[in-house]
């Protein structure tokens, strides 16, 4: 069985699904590919079975609508459950340039890190096409969460992520309850409180131009509600005493 599982959790991704897959394929052949569909309406659901029907290293997973942050965990449990040693997750929206997949891997593998991001916001990354006002929300945000929870981490809520099992191993996952930008946020702190070695690698993102963000702009005050409550409590992206 390959050490690598790339998942793609899919809602209504008809026009970007294939070339998704289709990367991840190029850039990390040697990888299996989770599709995690939520009730796809548009199509996707019955492509992402074609995929897998022409590729047998490409699995589905066909659920009833119930969101990014448990298509996430569900994931997890899976890579756990079938002996994965890293678990990689990307958009199936294109809007990041998966061709550094590989370099991420890698980054992992030789530093022994449990977490590695691929950051729009370390030098090197690369943003376009964004507008002025979500780029200075993210800028914002990242910079506020920062603060609050005590982390160096630029991009707090990219979804290109390389996840170590052993880090995963210790998040207990059924007190993970958050959605959305704050998930990320969540993740990014428990590992981080487990002791996990976390670092971030610069990628390019273009704003997709096809299908509609899943994100809403509720889920950014959601996200900086958590992060004060958080905050507010002492919470930090720290490693816990015995970590």
């Amino acid at each position: 069985m390959p050490e690598i599982l790339v998942v793609i959790p899919t809602l209504n991704e008809v026009d970007n699904l294939s070339r998704t897959v289709g990367r991840v394929r190029q850039h990390l052949p040697h990888s299996d590919v989770l599709v995690v569909d939520d009730d796809s309406q548009d199509g996707t659901a019955e492509l992402a079975d074609k995929l897998g029907a022409e590729d047998r290293g490409v699995t589905v997973v066909h659920r009833t609508s119930r969101g990014f942050a448990s298509a996430i965990m569900e994931s997890f449990r899976y890579a756990l459950e079938h002996g994965y040693n890293y678990v990689v997750t990307v958009d199936a929206d294109g809007a990041y340039d998966l061709a550094t997949l590989s370099e991420l891997v890698e980054a992992a593998r030789t530093g022994d890190l449990d977490l590695v991001i691929g950051s729009r916001w370390v030098p090197g990354g690369d943003v376009k096409n964004m507008a002025v006002r979500r780029r200075l929300t993210s800028w914002f945000g990242n910079t506020y969460t920062r603060r609050m929870l005590g982390t160096s981490v630029q991009d707090l809520t990219s979804t290109v992520r390389v996840y170590s099992s052993r880090i995963l191993a210790r998040i207990p996952f059924d007190k993970v309850k958050s959605e959305a930008y704050a998930f990320q946020i969540e993740l990014v702190t428990r590992i981080a409180q487990a002791g996990g070695h976390i670092a971030e690698l610069p990628i390019a993102y273009v704003e997709r131009a096809i299908g509609k963000s899943k994100m809403r702009a509720k889920d950014m005050f959601v996200a900086g509600g958590r992060v004060t409550r958080w905050g507010l409590r002492g919470v930090r992206a720290r490693p816990k005493p015995g970590a």
